[in-house]
């Protein structure tokens, strides 16, 4: 459990917060607990037929009890949820900065895009899960146990001594054996199986035309509709034991109820409210443990998750020491030779100067970009900025916008926020139009136009404008840019390359160092 321990750190979840969600919870299910109660004190009071005026302040507190349970159950749900989703929202992001920063274009650690769905949804999830699965219902069956049993305690002090036997085999001996008896070996199989199936899944949706021209689309398919059913079968598998569970947990129940219910008749002082308050306290305190066994077991679940995103992120989540950047901005490149290619490389980059690297497919053109935006280890040569040639300065002051750069089916703004979380609607819309994106966005919903199938919503040259367009509003000092203006027409490819190289540039800075390839052979080549 070391691994989720970190992850719950670094996702911000600290005791004070559970602290808090456990107490509402707490504070929910004693308010049921005081209703169950009260209620019994209520019905055998009632069977004693006193005047009704006797009987209004129970019935008063009744009703108030009940919408209070309404009420605190809303406040639970909403402090334990909001607490789950704030964690899951940092360590989402953390750990996919982690990953960004571990591995590289061409490493064997590179994960699928599928892979990088599993971890990034699933198993961060099921990390986070474990705070409304696991850590609150057992902090609240402590707290509503302790109460329930000093409660009995005071109306039969042996009653308290058999609720809390009852409270041990429920809280902690089914528990405990539940896990002992899970089949972990069939718990990791239920995950990898769905991890799996999503994947598959994924891989037939991203690239269902590459599929199809291929011929192996219903292949495809039919290899994906296969891992969902052994997803299935391995999940049903995985839960057998909870029927058994269930079995356990109220054969205890119904026999800690019954030697109260025994002990009161045994001590019965003539009392029918006393009797009714005791056996109804020891049924509705039960409450708390139901989910007790099914919290033990997905502990397991976790760990095989913390294990996975380990295994991604490296032995420790990134962090960010304070770095001096370089105030020079000149890109210097001096016999720099990169990864799968002969090409060496020689040029400066002047503050603010724009330059154009063109040649056939295969040159090393996009290792190139890759290479000076520190994403790959040169292998011979240096490139620096400033006096700066680490890897840290170049991914501080440098933005690689790759020709396959991700759209996701959110609004446009928050796509092109991407790049530029503080940018205005006024400037990514006057950088949108500047690249010819004005009549779209007014045919449309304007920035709030929704990409619902991500970059299938849009047509190639749309979607090369709107990348273009994300790149332009970022604040980086040094921008790279594959293949801008592929799948454009070569009239609007020229006029854009001539904003790019000649004119003020749309976007957040007017003015800044950029570099751009392109396959275009009728260019000359860089050396």
């Amino acid at each position: 459990m070391s691994d989720t321990r970190k992850f719950l750190r670094q996702s911000g979840v600290r005791n004070r917060d559970l602290a808090g969600a456990i107490a509402a919870a707490s504070v929910t299910l004693i308010s049921a607990l005081g209703l169950s109660v009260l209620s019994g004190w209520l019905i055998t009071r009632a069977w004693q037929m006193p005047p009704i005026l006797d009987l209004a302040i129970a019935i008063t507190a009744v009703r108030a009890l009940g919408i209070s349970r309404a009420v605190f159950r809303y406040i639970d749900r909403l402090i334990s949820h909001r607490l789950a989703l704030r964690a899951l929202r940092n360590l989402r992001s953390t750990v996919f900065q982690s990953i960004a920063e571990t591995t590289t274009p061409h490493s064997d650690e590179l994960l699928t895009q599928g892979d990088q769905l599993t971890r990034l949804s699933k198993d961060t999830e099921r990390v986070t899960d474990l705070i409304v699965r696991s850590l609150v219902p057992a902090g609240t069956a402590l707290v509503v146990s302790i109460i329930a049993v000093a409660f009995a305690a005071l109306l039969l002090p042996t009653a308290g001594l058999v609720l809390l036997a009852g409270f041990c085999v429920t809280g902690v001996l089914i528990p405990w054996l539940s896990r002992r008896s899970s089949n972990k070996r069939l718990q990791r199989a239920a995950v990898e199986s769905e991890d799996t199936w999503e994947q598959q899944l994924q891989g037939v949706l991203s690239h269902r035309v590459e599929f199809h021209a291929a011929g192996i689309a219903q292949q495809r398919a039919e290899s994906a509709v296969a891992a969902s059913r052994r997803a299935s079968h391995d999940q049903i598998r995985a839960t057998r034991n909870d029927s058994v569970q269930a079995f356990l947990l109220s054969l205890s129940c119904d026999l800690t109820v019954l030697g109260i219910a025994w002990l009161g008749v045994q001590q019965y002082g003539g009392s029918p409210m006393w009797l009714g308050m005791l056996v109804i306290l020891s049924l509705a305190a039960f409450e708390s443990h139901a989910e007790l066994a099914k919290a033990s077991v997905y502990a397991d679940v976790v760990s095989t998750a913390s294990r996975a995103l380990a295994e991604v992120t490296g032995e420790a989540l990134p962090r960010h020491p304070a770095t001096q950047l370089p105030h020079d901005t000149t890109l210097t490149v001096s016999q720099l030779q990169c990864l799968h290619t002969d090409k060496t490389w020689n040029f400066t980059l002047e503050p603010n100067e724009r330059l154009l690297i063109t040649g056939p497919s295969g040159l090393g053109k996009t290792t190139l970009l890759y290479t000076l935006a520190g994403l790959l280890e040169p292998c011979g040569g240096s490139a620096s900025i400033g006096d700066d040639a680490t890897a840290e300065a170049k991914r501080a002051l440098i933005r690689m916008h790759p020709e396959n750069e991700w759209l996701f089916s959110t609004t446009i703004r928050e796509n092109i926020r991407v790049a530029n979380p503080d940018a205005s609607d006024d400037l990514i819309d006057t950088t949108l139009r500047a690249l010819d994106l004005g009549q779209w966005l007014d045919a449309n919903q304007g920035l709030d136009t929704v990409l619902l199938d991500g970059a299938g919503s849009l047509s190639s040259g749309q979607r090369r404008r709107l990348l273009l367009a994300r790149a332009l509003c970022s604040t980086a000092p040094i921008v790279l840019l594959d293949e801008p203006t592929a799948h454009i027409s070569h009239t609007d490819a020229s006029r854009i390359l001539d904003i790019l190289l000649h004119q003020p540039l749309p976007g957040a800075l007017p003015h800044r160092s950029l570099i751009i390839v392109s396959h275009d052979q009728r260019k000359p080549v860089l050396g």
